[in-house]
């Protein structure tokens, strides 16, 4: 009988890696999906035809969003489904559930910056939970950041996570046809309620007001009423209904964002890619970006503009063939560890 594997979504970041992820291990395995209500993730999932149950939703509150936290992980350890494996990106919600049954447990990690920068208590209590993991899987350009945590005893993979999301990306010919514009720039806020993020002021006012008297056409993608409400006065298309993340942004003149995954999807696709994430320390991956030139990182809203509106039209080469290749990488890994080929 097939091993069951379980994947637990909390995050529309995730979302564009399992995709492709799981269009392989189902051929192998029997998925059980679930999901945390979180933004747009359970209406993006049901738009890519998965089948997924939602537990519990999030808030943009940091204590509530820690209650929420706390309860689901006691809710998905107490009810969660016989299975054989778990796999998960940046949540420790399920781990807890594969610690107490001895089942196999995979975690995903490209965040340092939540183990190593300063910490609220919160964010202290999660990456306590991410030592329950069996295995933990990192970016090589990352090892030396995650060991400081984790010790030697974790597993690499090439190039980014991001990699995978672009590997099976064919770009929707019609997607123009949903948007009110041929031309625009996408602008995603900073994830102020996320507990690995200390600095509490957005810049997003100042980047609308600037790019809008730049004449600019802004896709603005909030996450919550409390980030829409950063968009009030302003003229911003925000859709109605999620969109396919990587179609916004391949086809966009730009892609800015304060936290970081859709400024790196678009970098891989070649698209001009902007990061404002705030805090004095910056991911590994995004460094490794930054300093290749991929990504411009600034948190000057007159140093963006600038450099928006006089690289508006560069276009680089998707990495396409690059993500495939590193896509069979990481689920050959992951097949490896699910069958027990692999001990550390």
């Amino acid at each position: 009988m097939a091993h069951r594997v379980w994947i637990d979504i909390a995050n529309t970041a995730e979302i564009p890696f399992f995709k492709p992820i799981i269009s392989e291990l189902k051929h192998k395995y029997q998925i059980y999906l679930t999901c945390w209500k979180r933004g747009e993730v359970p209406e993006l999932l049901r738009s890519l035809g998965f089948q997924v149950k939602p537990i519990l939703s999030d808030f943009a509150d940091p204590i509530k969003k820690a209650l929420s936290v706390g309860l689901r992980t006691s809710l998905l350890t107490a009810t969660a489904p016989k299975f054989d494996a778990v796999v998960t990106m940046e949540n420790v919600m399920p781990l807890p559930s594969a610690y107490l049954r001895r089942k196999t447990s995979i975690i995903i990690l490209d965040n340092d910056v939540k183990l190593n920068a300063p910490q609220s208590i919160f964010q202290r209590l999660e990456n306590r939970v991410k030592k329950l993991a069996k295995y933990v899987l990192v970016p090589e350009i990352a090892y030396d950041e995650f060991s400081r945590f984790f010790g030697k005893d974790i597993l690499t993979y090439p190039g980014i996570k991001e990699h995978v999301s672009i590997s099976d990306y064919v770009p929707d010919p019609e997607f123009l046809s949903k948007v009110p514009f041929e031309e625009y720039i996408v602008l995603r806020p900073e994830s102020l309620a996320s507990h690995y993020v200390l600095e509490k002021e957005s810049i997003v006012p100042e980047l609308l007001d600037m790019f809008t008297k730049e004449g600019v056409n802004i896709i603005y993608l909030p996450r919550n009423k409390a980030e829409r409400a950063l968009s009030r006065g302003f003229e911003v298309y925000i859709p109605p209904k999620p969109l396919n993340g990587l179609d916004l942004s391949y086809y966009s003149n730009a892609v800015l964002t304060g936290s970081g995954t859709m400024a790196r999807e678009a970098a891989l696709l070649g698209v001009l890619a902007v990061s404002f994430f705030p805090g004095k320390q910056l991911l590994a991956i995004d460094k490794y970006l930054i300093e290749k030139g991929e990504i411009f990182h600034s948190r000057d809203p007159r140093a963006i503009v600038e450099y928006v509106i006089s690289n508006l039209k560069v276009r680089k080469k998707p990495k396409v063939k690059e993500g495939k290749k590193i896509k069979a990488y990481i689920i050959s890994l992951i097949n490896d560890l699910i069958d027990g080929s692999i001990l550390l």
